[in-house]
């Protein structure tokens, strides 16, 4: 939805049609060497260091044939740090920043095990081109969960790196197609997830043009999230904790908390955290029981309630999840892991869908809860049910029952600016 206020900034492009044009382009495949010798070294010689020092990243967007692991060993000097990815037959990114306190050339090697092909897009190694504003420090607290966007490294063409002789794999120009799409703050081409719900460089936004946000994750956050946010009035920061109520209300997850309290003895959050080792799942620090966030594992943005399948998250990293699927955060090993934990069957856990039980609660009763909800609870439920199935749309549900309750609650959204500009 549009915020109450408009945030300001010094955009570089004169109409939205630069940054909501998409470009297709093909990956290039890495086959696998003799004996599945599977190793490929990139090199990128010395460059003017940013004032971030000698900050060495590299990212790249990477599909499998079959789910594997890719090791990443990233060098610059007599410094290195590996990275493990899980890649799957769905473009991944990957990437990491590497803290050095000499400058030089950077290096990286990938290898993988078996006879699988990669496709590959946008790899690029060298410097962190940070903008003002960001520490080095931002950066590398900041992990995978923007990479490789965070590094303003460049991904507009397959390889932006040279081969060392050391490689062992061949490179091929016939990989998958897929499609980028300009930054309207970075003007970077950086691709996107045309027909997937998970996103690479850009966060999923149907009512736009493209269907995604016009700014890439990095400038998403760096650059308006977190510049915005302490600016907001009282009155701004609650949109967003209108929708979250309302749909906890609708959800009972009061009812849900205070049934398990009255069966268990215990409430929902001690016993999460005991069943979670008194540890964030995602990043493994030890929390205290007032640090504990509940997360609901599957999205409440979905319709999923609170229950015993809630997982113990810290405050950054509940932050970071925010309302994505658990494939589209978690590893593989980390989503077996949490199956484990937290009791919802695997199968379950890596689906993307809504609770569809709720949803015909909504569709069931769609007139009354257009009357009672506030218009952003309605259109933001509608663009999550629709983001799963396009085939639900639950304005021209609302249209063909009651045309004058329809227009009603647009007049009612309008009035308080929550429309989304095209």
């Amino acid at each position: 939805m549009r915020r109450l206020a408009k945030h300001t900034r010094d955009d570089a492009y004169a109409s939205k049609k630069d940054y909501q044009e998409l470009h297709r382009v093909r990956s290039v495949r890495v086959y696998p060497g003799v004996n599945l010798n599977n190793r490929l070294t990139f090199t990128a010689g010395p460059a003017a260091d940013t004032a971030y020092g000698t900050l060495a990243a590299f990212g790249a967007y990477i599909a499998a044939e079959t789910p594997l692991e890719l090791t990443a060993l990233l060098s610059r000097g007599n410094v290195s740090k590996i990275g493990v990815f899980n890649l799957s037959a769905d473009f991944t990114r990957v990437g990491f920043a590497l803290s050095a306190d000499e400058q030089g050339p950077i290096s990286l090697e990938l290898s993988w095990a078996g006879g699988d092909a990669l496709d590959v897009w946008g790899l690029d190694i060298g410097p962190a081109a940070i903008p003002d504003g960001i520490t080095r420090e931002d950066i590398l607290e900041a992990g995978r969960s923007i990479a490789p966007e965070t590094y303003y490294l460049d991904h507009a063409i397959a390889l932006n790196a040279d081969l060392a002789p050391s490689t062992t794999s061949v490179v091929a120009e016939e990989g998958h197609w897929l499609h980028l799409k300009k930054c309207s703050y970075c003007g970077r081409l950086l691709p996107i997830n045309m027909n997937k719900l998970g996103s690479l460089a850009f966060h999923k936004h149907n009512a736009k043009r493209t269907h995604h946000q016009n700014e890439c994750r990095s400038c998403k956050k760096w650059r308006i999230n977190d510049n915005f946010n302490p600016s907001r009035t009282v009155d701004q920061l609650h949109e967003s904790s209108v929708i979250t109520r309302e749909r906890k209300i609708f959800l009972q997850e009061s009812s849900i908390l205070q049934e398990i309290k009255k069966r268990t003895g215990e409430g929902l959050k001690s016993q999460v955290w005991e069943r979670f080792d008194r540890r964030c799942f995602n990043c493994k620090r030890g929390i205290s029981l007032n640090q504990v966030q509940l997360d609901h594992t599957r999205p409440l943005a979905y319709l999923w309630p609170i229950d015993e399948h809630a997982t113990c998250l810290c405050a950054e990293c509940n932050n970071n999840k925010k309302d994505r699927f658990p494939v589209d955060f978690y590893s593989e090993s980390q989503l077996r892991e949490l199956s484990r934990i937290c009791g919802l069957p695997y199968g379950e856990l890596v689906q993307k869908c809504v609770n569809m039980e709720q949803l015909e609660k909504i569709t069931n009763d769609i007139i009354r809860y257009a009357t009672t909800w506030e218009p952003r609870t309605f259109f933001s439920v509608a663009r999550k049910v629709q983001e799963i199935h396009p085939e639900i749309k639950l304005g021209e549900q609302l249209q063909r029952l009651s045309p004058e309750m329809h227009e009603d609650l647009l007049a009612r959204a309008a009035a308080v600016r929550l429309l989304e500009d095209e």
